[in-house]
Order: structure tokens, then sequence, then C-alpha cells
């Protein structure tokens, strides 16, 4: 497959995700006349690589995100799909990135120190699905799924709650799940402590699983010996152990091997890299800090 081959089918996978009214907003932050806009979403559903090019371009993620100062028609972008808002974030952090040779790193709750690795999440972001995946990632966070399992003891039956972003309730359900399952399971959890780790970090490093470390790696079966778990480590340094060994679970038990298999192998060994992007992604984008480390020069 071509790079131009590739592109097309990413681009086609965001489309999978935006809607036409997502698309008009796209090309209205592009300031295109409304009356060419129909013929403009008719041509990026035609050529969905397009969809990346317009996502790069710096005009389009700053009125998306509303970074353009005194900009008075925000309400434009207020109904756009989650997707598309996480989707620009995406893109302008890899921008950024770009252009500054260090992110800011959490060293503990609250305390950040630049650390010199952006060619590092550069090279990675340079891979268009990798952008994709952050963005369905995130995007996939929007609603929080939950549900009740029961599962039969020696006592009976027991009710047990489970969400998709408490990764100690969430892997209780392999103990249940049938054996197709069960690669979905792992992937989610693999999900969650990326989610966790990128997108709130403070909270991980004061939570983290501690000792309930051990019982986790029982649960999933990620550890050979319960040595090698790291209970003494801080939260993100959990989660990215764990978050790698849960990717590559789901990927080695997919019951086919897919494009998305694949993606989720690589993603086990580029876990740190993930989870970095999402860092600066939350602090520039989501939740935005006072911080000047990206600060564009004085004029």
């Amino acid at each position: 497959m071509s790079s131009e081959d590739d592109l097309d089918v990413v681009g086609s996978a965001y489309l999978e995700h935006l809607t036409d009214a997502d698309l008009t907003v796209l090309l209205s932050a592009e300031d295109v006349p409304a009356a060419a806009r129909d013929r403009r979403v008719a041509a990026l559903r035609a050529q969905p690589a397009l969809v990346l090019d317009v996502l790069d371009r710096q005009r389009t993620t700053e009125q998306l995100l509303n970074l353009v100062a005194g900009q008075a028609d925000a309400e434009r972008f207020a109904f756009v799909s989650p997707f598309l808002v996480f989707a620009a974030a995406v893109h302008r952090t890899a921008a950024d990135l770009a252009t500054h040779s260090y992110r800011v790193e959490r060293t503990g709750t609250r305390m950040r120190v630049p650390v010199f690795d952006s060619a590092n999440l550069t090279a990675y972001l340079d891979k268009p699905w990798h952008r994709l995946f952050l963005a369905e990632l995130l995007a996939s966070y929007a609603r929080i799924s939950s549900g009740v399992t029961w599962t039969r003891t020696r006592q009976g039956w027991r009710r047990r709650r489970w969400n998709d972003l408490d990764p100690m309730r969430l892997a209780v359900l392999l103990e249940a799940a049938p054996e197709p399952e069960k690669a979905g399971i792992w992937r989610r959890l693999g999900d969650a402590a990326l989610f966790l780790g990128g997108v709130f970090p403070d909270h991980a490093l004061r939570s983290g699983l501690g000792a309930d470390a051990s019982r986790m790696a029982r649960l999933t079966g990620v550890a050979e010996s319960l040595d090698d778990v790291p209970v003494d480590a801080d939260g993100l340094a959990q989660l990215e152990w764990f978050g790698a060994r849960w990717y590559r679970m789901a990927a080695e038990r997919a019951v086919f091997a897919t494009t998305a298999s694949r993606l989720l192998r690589d993603q086990s060994e580029h876990f740190r890299q993930a989870r970095g992007i999402l860092n600066t992604t939350a602090d520039r984008y989501l939740f935005p800090v006072s911080s000047d480390w990206f600060a564009p020069p004085a004029a």
C-alpha cells in the first residue's frame, strides 16, 4: 500500500466519525463561502485524505479550538462532535511539538519540568494512524460506559458494578467473559491506562494502583511473577507498565489479525510517547494551565 493509499484509508476512518454537519463546520473554519460548502463536503467525502490536510492547517484548528483572540462567532462550533474537537486538538499538538524542542512532564503532583523529547513524540505523530488512534481514544471517553456483571462464587451469585474508566472494576469482567471477548476488555484496560495517565496525570500520581497492583496483575494475567509488578512505583509508572502490557495482550488474543490488532501492538511499544502527547494536549487544549512553555516569541 502506498503512502497516498494509506492517507486515504486513514482519512476514510476519520470520515466514519464525522457528520456532514462536522464537515460544514470544518469548512466554515476554512472560510469557505456558504454557497460552496455542500460541494466541498462532497469533495471531502470523495477524497478522504483531504480531511487530514485540512486538520493540519493552523487557522482551522485555531478556530475549532477557539484560540483566535476576540473570536466573535465561537457559537458556530458549539455543536460539533467530540471526535472533531479531539482530532483538532491532537493535530494542533502535533504542530506544537514539531516546532519546539521540549514538552512539559510531571515530576509530582502539580510539578512540571521541561523534557527535551519532542522529536521522539513528533516521530510518533508523523504516522496518521497514530493521530487517529489518539483522537478516537479521547472521543471514546466523551461518555463513560458502565454496567453490572454477575459472578458465581462459593457464597452464591455476586453482583458487581463496572465502568470503563475504573481499571480495577473493568478487570473483573475478565473472570466471566468468554475467551473471544477478552481481547476487547484488555484493549479497554489499555485505553483506560492511557487516558488516565495522559489526560489526568496528577490524579494518576496521587492515586495509582498502590498495593492493588499485585491483585491487578493476577486479574489480568500480565505478569509471569508478581515480583515483576511495580508495586512501589508512582501512579504514572504503574499505568505505563500495565497499559503497555494490556495493549499487547489485546493484540495477541485478538481472534483475527487486523489493522486494529497490529496498531495495538504498536501502541504497546510506544505507550510512553502516546501518554506524553496526551499530557501536552490536555495541558494546552483540554484543561489549559497557566504556563508560557509554548508561548510564541514576542513580535
